[in-house]
């Protein structure tokens, strides 16, 4: 009996991982695709604001105290989720903020992201999302992940201390045009994922593009256990060394 019920707890344990990172990619290949052409669907901002939860309240407080402006907020709707998005300004510090919720059947995710662009196209993003980064290093784009911190004014002397490490010299470039801004770079980034064969070129009636084989595992990996843990664990360690010295 005590036999039996091990195994039970074997199968429990190891037998989603292992049908998530087996199965789990063909599913993707069928069912998930990539934004790539997008229009954010315009809303009320009091309405768009008194229906977030208390977290991007939070954050929202937080910017506005750091000097960042609201600029406007959208939405962006799939088939497997829905994402609320409030994007932000500041002229002074010439960076921009997102406070981001992200909705799905399997998660409720809200957070904090500022960024800075230079003049080369390079952006760098400082966030505080609980996960990590679900596309492969692009060159375009440094993402540094701190979960732990809920504060903008930390998040954005984090940036100024990577931009002086990574970036030295670069002049910072401004990226207050809004959503028309958001959607170049979602494009940008739908094109480098092309380059790098994970999807395919044609795009839908929808703005997406269809996932490749390749491209299904790569994304499953990185999205379920142990591949997302493991990435986690590493993008936060890679971050604590830029943060250290704050």
């Amino acid at each position: 009996m005590l036999e039996t019920i091990i195994v039970v707890i074997l199968v429990i344990v190891f037998w989603n991982p292992i049908f998530m990172n087996t199965i789990g990619p063909f599913i993707i290949w069928k069912t998930q695709k990539i934004p790539t052409d997008i229009n954010f669907v315009s809303v009320d901002e009091s309405k768009f604001i008194s229906e977030r939860n208390e977290i991007f309240h939070s954050y929202d407080k937080s910017l506005s105290e750091s000097g960042f402006s609201n600029i406007g907020s959208s939405l962006m709707m799939n088939s497997h989720s829905t994402g609320h998005f409030r994007l932000y300004w500041n002229n002074e510090n010439t960076m921009a903020a997102m406070v981001v919720n992200m909705v799905s059947k399997v998660e409720d995710i809200t957070y904090l992201e500022i960024t800075q662009k230079y003049e080369d196209g390079v952006v760098i993003d400082v966030n505080n999302s609980p996960v990590p980064e679900s596309y492969p290093k692009m060159d375009f784009k440094l993402v540094f992940r701190y979960p732990k911190l809920h504060s903008a004014d930390e998040m954005v002397k984090i940036l100024q201390n990577i931009k002086s490490k990574t970036k030295p010299g670069s002049t910072p470039v401004s990226i207050s045009g809004g959503f028309k801004e958001v959607s170049e770079f979602i494009r940008k980034e739908s094109d480098e994922l092309l380059r790098l064969g994970l999807v395919k070129n044609e795009i839908d009636e929808t703005g997406k593009r269809s996932l490749t084989l390749k491209g299904a595992f790569a994304m499953t990996f990185r999205s379920v256990p142990p591949g997302r843990r493991i990435r986690a664990y590493l993008s936060e360690k890679n971050a604590r060394k830029y943060s250290e010295s704050v």
